[in-house]
């Protein structure tokens, strides 16, 4: 009964709703229903007036048309820029102290071109170690490394396998036994088994030396006790490729000399060639170069007396024969490196071994160095120390 009365007055309402009076469309002048009634349409609002005895609608207000509204963005921080232009790059003796910040760049490019030009090796890596020597960092770091520098350095005669022989203190009787089997194409002052126990001579072993024994680069490498003592693991094998590099060095004189390359050759230029194939062809980039180049830059000692260029040629002068121990000697391996560093820069890693062949068939060095050059060691010493000074120079600002 309930539900039949609500659906009775539900029409009831619905017939109320449709007996209401009606009116037509909302436009001006037509009739509304009371006065202060609003209807709007697409774009007018209407009231509705009383006229008279009528209510009607007036003339309406135009509905602004709405504008659109941009979101302002967020204001977010913008970062500095970051100046990543490279310095221009030396070409040739001419532009090579103008631009000598660009030096590291260039060598980096040109090592990544004689790896993207040599794209393989067949050079074998060996190891053996003395019966209580454990290993001073994973094998695979010196690999890496030598099989990379191998590379770099194609387009020169190498030897068909390198072998790595490490002892420690205890392991030197073992040491100069193995050093015993092998024979040197040139006339040594100090022969391999006592080269051995140089090694291990100071109150522990340290640093390695490298000789050519028939086509094999034989590494004697003295191992500390602990193998951490001297920080050796810094260089991430590529002490190992320094070495490697010497042996390339001594194919280049084998059956040309009878005297070691060492002596032939000046000692920066001996120890100085290694390191500037050596310390690019690990870095992982250009500017992964620039760092670890500054690092050989700073973390040594200077020994001369000042940076200016006079001291750095009286390097030169001290380093020129062996034996080259004096009070600067050290310095082959970080002054000599970046001098190296700035040859390699305008003539490329092989041109520094091209000086080399010069020497090995009977030219004095610097013959050999203006017939690969085009300049005379005397001119180019000059630039090489100028350039030198500021290098150094800059690094201590």
């Amino acid at each position: 009964m309930r539900k039949i009365f609500s659906i009775v007055l539900a029409l009831v309402f619905l017939g109320t709703s449709l007996s209401l009076p009606a009116f037509g469309a909302v436009k001006a002048g037509s009739p509304c229903p009371k006065a202060g009634k609003i209807s709007a349409t697409a774009t007018k609002t209407f009231t509705c007036i009383k006229s008279g005895k009528k209510f009607v609608w007036n003339k309406g207000v135009t509905i602004a048309k709405p504008v659109a509204v941009t979101p302002t963005p967020t204001p977010t921080a913008t970062p500095e820029p970051v100046d990543t232009k490279v310095p221009a790059a030396p070409t040739s003796f001419a532009d090579l102290e103008e631009n000598y910040q660009g030096i590291p760049y260039a060598v980096w490019e040109k090592i990544q071109g004689n790896l993207a030009l040599h794209k393989s090796t067949d050079l074998k890596i060996n190891f053996l170690f003395g019966p209580t020597t454990p290993q001073r960092y994973p094998n695979q770091w010196t690999i890496d490394a030598v099989t990379l520098g191998s590379r770099v350095m194609g387009a020169q005669k190498q030897p068909a396998e390198v072998k790595f022989v490490q002892f420690n203190k205890a392991d030197v009787p073992w040491a100069r036994t193995e050093a015993e089997k092998y024979i040197s194409p040139f006339r040594l002052g100090n022969s391999f088994p006592d080269q051995a126990s140089d090694k291990c001579a100071q109150v522990d072993c340290d640093g390695a030396v490298t000789n050519i024994a028939s086509d094999i680069g034989l590494v004697l490498v003295g191992v500390s006790t602990p193998v951490t003592r001297f920080s050796i693991q810094k260089f991430n094998g590529q002490n190992d490729l320094h070495e490697y590099a010497h042996a390339v060095q001594g194919m280049i004189f084998k059956g040309k000399a009878q005297s070691p390359p060492p002596v032939l050759m000046p000692c920066w230029y001996s120890e100085g060639q290694p390191q500037a194939v050596s310390i690019p062809t690990v870095a992982k980039s250009a500017e992964d170069y620039v760092k670890i180049r500054k690092g050989w830059i700073t973390d040594n000692r200077w020994l001369l007396k000042d940076y200016e260029p006079e001291s750095i040629q009286e390097f030169f002068r001290d380093t020129m024969k062996v034996p080259c121990n004096g009070p600067s000697g050290s310095m082959v391996y970080n002054l000599g490196y970046i001098v190296m560093d700035a040859l390699v820069a305008i003539g490329g890693i092989d041109k520094t071994f091209d000086v080399l062949t010069a020497i090995a068939d009977g030219l004095p060095f610097e013959d050999s160095f203006k017939k690969v050059y085009g300049i005379t060691w005397n001119d180019a010493s000059v630039v090489l120390s100028r350039v030198a000074s500021k290098v150094y120079k800059d690094s201590k600002k």
